[in-house]
């Protein structure tokens, strides 16, 4: 990571947390217009594209690095990436769930950039996942609360015929799932682009 002020780190957090957060509401809608207007296996194709694009985008950036990380790293991206494969192989009721490997994988590294300006790499690493974690069940207690949206709604003195709309729900399968995005970013940056050459050939 390169160096900052620890502040803009975590500003940088904070904001794409928020975006995380005050997006939640909109996912009801998204999916269930996806649900109508594609098939399941529309869907299945449209959530592998995007992953695969992320993917080219991802071998992109290590072709990048190949000067700068030890061949090991590319053997450990491969392990990684066929570890996640097989999680997604597992998430075919709702493909849309995917997603949330590369929302906390993202996170993480970003949680790992704001640690970094204060601690060492060890205790980064580890505060990085800790707080990831945090906000992976905090991201499904915000959906939690979403169930008063109707009432809220109510109190405003507010027509609408449809108010279980922006609606999500607390599941812990959901906070397995960012807690593994958090920890898959995190051994993607330590063991591949982290798994650095003692100088450059």
């Amino acid at each position: 990571m390169p160096p900052a002020h620890p502040r803009r780190w975590w500003g940088i957090c904070a904001c794409y947390t928020l975006v995380l957060y005050a997006t939640l509401p909109l996912g009801r809608p998204v999916i269930t217009w996806a649900r109508a207007q594609l098939t399941p296996a529309q869907q299945q194709t449209c959530t592998w594209m995007i992953f695969a694009a992320v993917a080219l985008a991802l071998a992109a950036y290590l072709v990048s690095l190949r000067r700068m990380v030890r061949p090991m790293a590319y053997v450990c991206a491969l392990l990684l990436a066929r570890v996640y494969w097989y999680e997604l192989t597992l998430l075919t009721q709702y493909p849309e769930e995917r997603f949330h490997f590369i929302e906390y994988g993202v996170l993480a590294v970003l949680l790992y950039g704001a640690w970094r300006q204060q601690v060492g790499a060890g205790w980064a690493y580890l505060g990085a996942a800790v707080t990831g974690v945090l906000l992976g069940a905090g991201d499904e207690g915000v959906q939690y609360l979403t169930k008063y949206i109707p009432a809220l709604v109510r109190a405003l003195g507010c027509t609408w015929s449809n108010p279980d709309m922006f609606r999500r729900y607390f599941g812990w399968s959901d906070v397995r799932l960012n807690v593994l995005g958090v920890l898959y970013g995190l051994a993607f940056w330590m063991t591949v682009v982290q798994n650095r050459r003692a100088t450059a050939p």
